[in-house]
């Protein structure tokens, strides 16, 4: 039986959600009992774009859906001794996905990670994958594949016998052979396979303990900081890799980074932690334009936030001690009065004369003194100070002010602007965001 398609597109959105009456894209519909497809119409086609599908190919879909799990972690606990490292940890990650973990030193990345995959076991709470209970099941038969930290490769064992010592009791012999030839292909480790440990370089070693995981073909992989302590040329290639593997091989991937730059590069989802619980979660669009916390602001955006304290009184911003500092058209937030921190990152300043003459005045103007100045590849990073408080602001070197300050000396006076559709504004006391009222 062969039926047709608007595209293969629709097709694949109908299998991957499994709308038992039909696919919201394109009206197909659909009956799965889980063991493939057994029956299929479809509406007449409305787009040139329409694919011939047949039920063998849709089957395959389904196989490539089913190797991909969700991950449910339902109010986990844990601690070492009198210490909690996490404390009523709730994160949904869906089937595919690949969410980065990301946050300080200390706030329970890999301790989520470890009780996933089940080397560590929470004192309350559960790990819940595609809807089973995995809280108390053994790691080896957990269908999840780890890279540590420290690559965990045995140093008596070439990479090749590593590879194969991972698939031991997980396959047959021949596929074994083929699984070790895909992740071979994968990572690129053809020249290495008779190495051990002490004779890799550091990417390689990485390289290597990444084609363990690739070989097994998990539904779930944890990666703990896989591109740490590496040089910028192997670590860029690394993440290629790894990012070109969660593509083409299907799975659910969690991986752990203090790094906010890696994490906007890697993931589908960011899931920022501190104090051993997740404290936002979203794209990294959304983590980077709208932190909900002080503790998200801090985590994401290089170079880090500038923080300027402030008052909110009677419902207004105001900013005392600082002659400098000074704001135009009232700044009124939705809260409660008391200290509040705004947060304004080093892209978000102007020069006074290039200040955006649609701004109604709102914002803050900053009478600053130059510090110093440096090139950083194509911008330009300019260390100020105002009435005491040092900040810094980046610039585009292409800009003309910015080729300007190139050339100007350290201890010039600036005039600078910074719109206040560009704040975080957060309550001292809550950590949480407030609204800005009126800001376009």
């Amino acid at each position: 039986m062969r039926v047709r398609w608007r595209c293969f597109q629709c097709a694949a959105a109908c299998l991957v959600s499994f709308f038992s009456d039909g696919c919201r894209l394109c009206s197909s519909d659909v009956s799965y009992h889980g063991q493939g497809l057994t029956s299929l119409t479809s509406t007449p086609p409305c787009s040139p774009w329409e694919a011939v599908v047949s039920l063998a190919d849709v089957n395959k879909l389904l196989q490539h859906f089913d190797c991909m799990s969700s991950v449910h972690l339902c109010g986990l606990k844990k601690s070492f001794g009198d210490q909690i490292v996490i404390e009523n940890l709730d994160l949904m990650i869906e089937a595919g996905t690949y969410l980065v973990l990301l946050g300080p030193s200390g706030c329970g990345k890999t301790t989520t990670l470890r009780m996933i995959a089940g080397l560590e076991s929470p004192i309350a709470g559960k790990v819940v994958m595609d809807g089973n209970d995995m809280t108390c099941v053994p790691p080896r038969k957990r269908d999840v594949s780890m890279v540590f930290q420290n690559d965990g490769l045995y140093p008596h064992l070439t990479v090749e016998q590593t590879i194969r010592l991972s698939l031991r009791g997980r396959c047959s012999k021949g596929e074994q052979e083929s699984r070790v030839s895909d992740a071979v292909r994968l990572t690129g480790l053809g020249t290495l396979l008779g190495k051990l440990p002490r004779q890799l370089s550091g990417g390689e070693l990485r390289r290597a303990a990444l084609a363990t995981a690739v070989a097994k073909k998990t539904a779930v992989r944890l990666l703990d900081e896989p591109l740490s302590g590496l040089d910028v040329a192997v670590r860029q290639q690394l993440q290629e890799d790894i990012l070109r593997w969660h593509h083409s091989v299907p799975g659910t991937t969690v991986h752990v980074t203090h790094d906010g730059r890696e994490a906007m590069r890697m993931a589908d989802q960011i899931a920022v932690m501190d104090g051993g619980r997740v404290i936002q979660v979203g794209s990294p669009e959304q983590v980077y334009d709208q932190p909900q916390t002080i503790g998200v602001a801090s985590a994401i955006g290089t170079p880090a936030m500038n923080w300027l304290q402030a008052d909110l009184v009677d419902g207004v911003i105001q900013i005392s001690d600082r002659s400098n500092v000074t704001t135009g058209e009232a700044l009124r937030i939705d809260g409660p009065d008391g200290p509040v921190v705004i947060g304004l990152r080093p892209n978000a300043f102007r020069l006074w004369s290039d200040r955006d003459g649609d701004t109604g005045g709102q914002g803050i103007t900053f009478q600053a003194v130059m510090q110093d100045c440096r090139a950083v590849e194509e911008s330009t990073e300019v260390v100020l100070s105002a009435s005491g408080w040092r900040f810094i602001a980046v610039f585009d070197r292409s800009d003309a002010g910015a080729a300007r300050r190139n050339v100007s000396p350290v201890s010039q006076n600036f005039t600078l602007w910074a719109p206040a559709a560009s704040f975080h504004v957060f309550s001292t006391l809550t950590q949480q965001r407030l609204k800005l009222s009126d800001v376009g």
